[in-house]
């Protein structure tokens, strides 16, 4: 058993989707809302509104049709009415988890690529480093062999330092 939305009951009746909605708001007790609360439309539905159609059709107004006449006395069965509408919720949750794995995968695709930009930042950081290590190897040599061995550098005299200051001692403290 096939479940039309509104726009495919519209379409096979050859109206527009609201006309569909003004009939069927009419007949509240014939027709059937999802969980969502849009209508939905069994077979059988579908043929009571082309039975509404041929009476408009034929110049009778919304408000004197009867859908218990001739041409409608098949009784909707609650079950079947329900195994529909189970299956049009089976359907739509088909269809999250079919965009759930799609965002899921298109997420892992873009974690991928980061990482793919992280490796490569990473790589150029490592060869600037290198570049860098081997500019301050350049210069070491460049300064060790600038530098002659033989001069050794001499740290000025300490105990002439230690005696200037013990004399500028003592003469502060006269004053």
């Amino acid at each position: 058993m096939d479940v039309l939305k509104t726009k495919d009951a519209a379409a096979a009746l050859g109206v527009s989707q609201t006309t569909v909605k003004r009939w069927v708001s009419m007949f509240p007790a014939h027709f059937i809302k999802d969980r969502f609360g849009h209508y939905i439309f069994t077979d059988q539905d579908i043929s009571r509104l082309r039975y509404m159609k041929e009476r408009i059709d034929q110049g009778e107004s919304l408000d004197q049709l009867e859908l218990e006449s001739a041409a409608c006395k098949e009784a909707v069965e609650p079950e079947s009415v329900m195994d529909s509408a189970a299956g049009y919720s089976d359907e739509v949750l088909l269809r999250i988890q079919q965009v759930e794995h799609l965002l899921s995968q298109k997420a892992d695709d873009v974690v991928s690529m980061q990482v793919l930009q992280h490796r490569k930042e990473l790589e150029d950081l490592n060869r600037i480093v290198n570049q860098l290590m081997e500019s301050v190897q350049q210069l070491e040599n460049k300064w060790t062999r600038s530098r002659p061995l033989d001069k050794e550098i001499h740290l000025p005299d300490l105990q002439s330092h230690r005696k200037k200051r013990s004399l500028l001692r003592s003469l502060f403290q006269l004053w």
